[in-house]
């Protein structure tokens, strides 16, 4: 991509000429689409068919949860945000890549479930194809950058939910190494399903918000990085939300449809998402 690079001093002084995205930000795409297609297949397959998904009544729901939120928020959240990349949108480019991270970390539950079901090669090929068009998309992103009052404030928010996770995983985690007492979940979901979540958490969450909170201090790729974070955590909260309520309404016990306090975290990460995208318009710069 023939594009002239954002020098090192951060803001630049200059935003270079636009030009015509290159081939492996096309291909990115087009895998891009592909994962709309299979993602909409398989989350409607799990949402209608009641004899897919095995185990415990709260993992059951939890699964058809997530199946509904993909379909409804999840995937036109994507397509929008694939077509506005197209059109030649920065902001899009970016929201692109946080629902592209978002459909690597929702189907990592499915993949790496001990259970089998008829369409884990499907949610495989979903996980493998959003990876390889992130890694594409990620070799030509380009951004525009804004002030940096705005970033630090998001950037110290980004640190302190890391911190916060870590936290409160660490102790959960040092308590089981000490006592035996094996962690526990807002839903009651079995002790393989908590390892999983944990270890998903503490491997494709804290880090990217820690390292997104770092770089927003003093990078274009902070400001990306950021942008991406916000979208990727925030719209997978609505998978958990649509979880709690299946969860609920399967009867499972001590589990409402609801809690104010889930809400906390969409809108601490959506007040972020707004202080970052919200700008005027800037030709795309190439990261470096």
């Amino acid at each position: 991509m023939d594009e002239t690079i954002v020098s090192r001093s951060w803001p630049p002084a200059s935003d270079p000429p636009r030009t015509r995205p290159g081939l492996r930000f096309r291909a990115a795409w087009w895998l891009s689409g592909l994962v709309v297609v299979l993602t909409v297949a398989a989350a409607a397959a799990g949402l209608w068919s009641d004899g897919l998904y095995s185990g415990p009544a709260a993992l059951v729901a939890r699964f058809r949860g997530n199946d509904l939120a993909t379909l409804v928020a999840g995937m036109p959240i994507l397509l929008v945000a694939l077509a506005g990349s197209v059109k030649g949108s920065t902001r899009a480019d970016l929201v692109w890549v946080g629902m592209l991270a978002y459909s690597i970390y929702n189907y990592a539950y499915y993949v790496y479930d001990p259970a089998f079901n008829d369409l884990f090669l499907l949610h495989v090929a979903i996980v493998a194809l959003s990876a390889t068009s992130l890694g594409l998309a990620l070799t030509e992103l380009c951004v525009a950058v804004r002030a940096r009052k705005a970033m630090r404030w998001v950037g110290g928010l980004l640190l302190l939910l890391a911190a916060a996770m870590v936290g409160m995983y660490s102790v959960s985690l040092i308590r089981q190494a000490a006592t035996g007492e094996l962690p526990g979940d807002v839903l009651p979901l079995p002790s393989a399903q908590v390892h999983l979540g944990m270890a998903l958490d503490l491997t494709m969450v804290a880090p990217p918000m820690a390292l997104a909170g770092l770089l927003l201090l003093r990078s274009a790729w902070g400001y990306a990085l950021g942008i991406a974070t916000c979208v990727y955590i925030g719209v997978y909260q609505l998978n958990f939300l649509a979880a709690r309520y299946f969860v609920a309404e399967a009867g499972v016990p001590g589990v409402a449809h609801a809690d104010p306090l889930d809400l906390m975290i969409p809108v601490l990460l959506l007040a972020a998402l707004l202080a970052l995208a919200v700008h005027p318009r800037r030709p795309r710069q190439r990261l470096r």
